[in-house]
């Protein structure tokens, strides 16, 4: 397909369908990444109350950089991964640090900041400070895959980045990737077009996972100040029991404190 007439085709189709999200009606950095980081592997119904919860909890770099690890993974609960909330206000503390709290507008400085990748720091330039630099998540890469690769397997990205950068919709690239974003995730959902990617990794089911035993643990713990370490221990082996996985309670506790998820005392764990 001809570029110009595959920007018509997703602009003419975005103009009809776009879906309304708020992190769209802003270019505030600090609230761009907020929205990026929580949408990793998320979905966007989940996303939605969290996000606007978030900013009203931790407006700004300054507060969230002050913010304890209790108060921030309770406001995160329920997005997973939580170790992106830690992320989140690590970056923070050296943005305000480092770089007297404002954002860096290149994107190789940005992927030193902690859970900051190439696809979060091109993202961010492109809908902070509208930079004219293609970028690709699932989404896109499913539109890329659809139109131009349609009998290849094993497709890098490198190769379909070459036709995204000559594909971009350069007077408004804010505008030309929220339009990808959306054709991705709605006319290409179901398709499974993404195998067809050199990168393709199928992902591991959460129930009976590492991530379900340490949701599990972090979700008790936040439920009280600080639990005893036979507590724990009791709680863990019951729920591993119940999965019939071969997790034990030394493997889920060592990948909290290694995640810094959790904390210990002689006598306790909390956070």
């Amino acid at each position: 397909m001809a570029i110009p007439q595959f920007q018509r085709k997703i602009l003419n189709w975005y103009k009809k369908h776009k879906r309304d999200l708020p992190w769209r009606k802003t270019s505030d950095p600090y609230k761009i990444l907020v929205s990026e980081l929580m949408l990793q592997q998320t979905q966007i119904s989940r996303v939605l109350p969290k996000y606007k919860l978030f900013l009203n909890e931790f407006p700004n770099i300054k507060v969230l950089a002050q913010a304890s690890d209790r108060k921030l993974l309770k406001i995160w609960e329920g997005l997973g991964y939580w170790k992106r909330a830690l992320f989140l206000r690590e970056t923070a503390r050296k943005i305000l640090k480092e770089y007297k709290g404002k954002f860096p507008q290149d994107a190789k400085i940005l992927q030193k900041l902690p859970g900051i990748g190439p696809y979060t720091a091109r993202a961010l330039l492109c809908f902070a400070f509208k930079k004219k630099e293609a970028f690709l998540d699932t989404n896109i890469r499913r539109v890329y895959l659809h139109f131009f690769f349609p009998k290849r397997k094993k497709v890098s990205d490198r190769e379909i980045l070459f036709i995204a950068q000559k594909a971009l919709w350069k007077k408004d690239p804010r505008v030309w990737h929220w339009a990808l974003f959306d054709y991705g995730a709605v006319v290409l959902k179901d398709k499974n077009i993404n195998r067809k990617s050199l990168h393709y990794q199928k992902q591991s089911p959460f129930e009976g996972s590492l991530r379900y035993f340490r949701t599990k643990a972090v979700r008790f713990l936040l439920s009280q100040e600080k639990i005893s370490h036979k507590s724990l221990e009791i709680f863990l082996q019951k729920e591993i029991k119940n999965k019939k996985k071969p997790y034990t309670l030394k493997d889920i506790v060592a990948s909290l404190l290694k995640d810094k998820l959790i904390k210990k005392s002689k006598e306790y764990y909390f956070i």
